[in-house]
């Protein structure tokens, strides 16, 4: 007997899920509903790979929303820095602050074939220390960790031949290592050209295997506005053609709700599926943004042409240790300055070309940063409205202070900050937002789903994506979500094998 699945959001994990079950389970047929349109070819494939700027503004402009999911064209001006490790055009705004909280006024998605992995930078440490999730094995997570490198096409060697790279890792390296600190190339999801330069991976690296097999079948521009349920069981979803606002229920034996770390808990309290957990614990990663202007001779002077779509060459990270620096910093080159410079700025021009360089600090999960959906303010998909209560406390904020010493080493051993840098960038920058249907250990109340990714007395239903990160995590969360969905995949595909 054939199963069936139903994944909902087409993403690195929805893709995730697709490709493991297809290869684990024979008998079994995969449909993927995406609510936004295909907007690269391959489907899911990163934009930054596009070489035309006139079409890689356009597959993003696409990938924003329409008026009736966002209501928002995109992400405004003046709100948050356009550049390679901040908010990014390809997403629109996403929920109001909360009454009383500050919110995040800068918390913003992507509707599109391929998610968030169409549009992101592909950095892909793994988690260290207190990052890892203490409640599955070491062993078993370090597979899932490597499985998950295998699927992103993760590499340590980007950039390997770049002079600047290796100046930046001299010069950082030194700064650092009296203390112990770890400088060394930034692991990055890509595959490397013959002419030097890289194919940066998107979610089309994911599905690419799957996409001709006559088993699975995705269809975009497809809204699912509720999960249905028989008894406790979810039996699968009603869905709405967003051209034409048809809705139909589809049935499936399991549905994979792999939405993002916002969408997904709306759509289950939509659902009436309400745990206490639910929207809770919501972190991201409080990010300390810079750029500096690197002085003369800092790095040899570049050569070649500059693709103004992808002007980065060098990618260098400070890593993570939980005593000595509890934090992951990025540092990228480009000859190109990742911000607007005011006229007259003596930093415009640099011949010497610029770091941009963003030290993404924890935040400690709490209760009270949450997601709260007002189901009689609905939104302009008929969803229930979302508000955001979101604040930095003392721990952060001295969090925050700390990075700030060690990133003013690292901006002095290149060069000088330019005007207005460093800044805390606004509330929801990161894009990486987690915890928000976080899996632990055990049905306490302080979680949604079990360590497989299974919502805790709701069989039939599985979840996928960062929201499922239970710790204050400061790296970036891709490869652990990937990573996670690896292992609940495996679980669901014995589960369907065993039927």
């Amino acid at each position: 007997m054939t199963s069936t699945v139903l994944i909902i959001g087409s993403g690195p994990t929805g893709a995730t899920y697709a490709r493991q079950l297809l290869g684990a389970v024979p008998d079994v047929a995969v449909l993927m509903v995406e609510a936004g349109p295909v907007v690269s070819d391959p489907p899911g494939m990163n934009v930054k790979n596009i070489a035309d700027p006139a079409a890689q503004a356009a597959a993003r402009l696409a990938s924003q929303g329409s008026a009736t999911e966002s209501g928002v064209s995109g992400i405004p001006g003046g709100v948050v820095v356009e550049g390679t490790i901040t908010a990014r055009q390809g997403t629109f705004l996403i929920g109001d602050a909360a009454d009383g909280s500050p919110g995040m006024p800068a918390a913003a998605a992507s509707s599109c074939v391929g998610g968030q992995g169409v549009h992101w930078t592909c950095a892909t440490p793994r988690p260290a220390g207190s990052e890892r999730i203490s409640f599955i094995g070491p062993h078993e997570w370090d597979e899932h960790i490597t499985e998950a490198e295998r699927l992103l096409h993760t590499t340590r060697a980007a950039f390997g031949d770049s002079p600047q790279a290796a100046a930046i890792l001299e010069l950082l390296g030194k700064e650092f290592a009296p203390d112990g600190i770890a400088v060394r190339p930034l692991p990055v999801a890509a595959d490397p050209r013959p002419d030097g330069t890289l194919r940066w991976s998107g979610t089309d690296v994911v599905l690419a295997p799957v996409l001709d097999d006559p088993r699975f079948t995705l269809r975009a521009e497809t809204l699912c506005v509720r999960l249905l349920r028989t008894g406790d069981r979810v039996t699968g979803a009603v869905l709405r053609d967003q051209r034409s606002g048809t809705e139909q229920e589809v049935h499936a034996d399991a549905v994979v709700v792999a939405a993002d770390a916002i969408r997904t808990p709306q759509l289950l309290w939509a659902s009436g599926i309400r745990p206490e957990a639910l929207g809770r614990y919501l972190t991201e990663h409080p990010l300390l943004f810079g750029v500096v202007a690197l002085r003369e001779g800092a790095v040899p002077p570049r050569t070649g042409t500059v693709a103004p779509v992808d002007p980065i060459q060098a990618v260098v990270a400070i890593g993570y240790d939980e005593e000595k620096h509890p934090y992951h910093a990025q540092i990228m080159f480009s000859p190109i300055c990742p911000v607007p410079l005011p006229e007259g700025s003596p930093h415009r021009d640099n011949p010497a070309g610029y770091a941009g360089m963003g030290w993404g600090v924890r935040k400690w999960p709490r209760p009270q940063d949450r997601l709260i959906f007002a189901d009689d303010q609905p939104d302009r998909n008929g969803l229930p409205g979302i508000r955001i209560a979101y604040e930095l406390t003392e721990r952060e904020q001295a969090e925050l202070d700390r990075a700030r010493q060690h990133q003013a080493r690292a901006a002095a051993a290149l060069g000088s900050f330019v005007e207005g840098m460093p800044k805390v960038m606004p509330a929801g920058s990161s894009l990486h937002y987690m915890g928000t249907v976080r899996m632990g250990p055990a049905d306490d109340g302080t979680s949604v789903c079990d360590s497989w990714s299974r919502v805790w007395g709701v069989p039939g239903l599985v979840l996928a994506g960062n929201g499922l990160i239970p710790t204050a995590n400061s790296c970036n969360p891709t490869l652990t979500s990937v990573a996670i969905a690896v292992r609940g995949a495996a679980a669901l595909a014995a589960e369907l094998t065993s039927r």
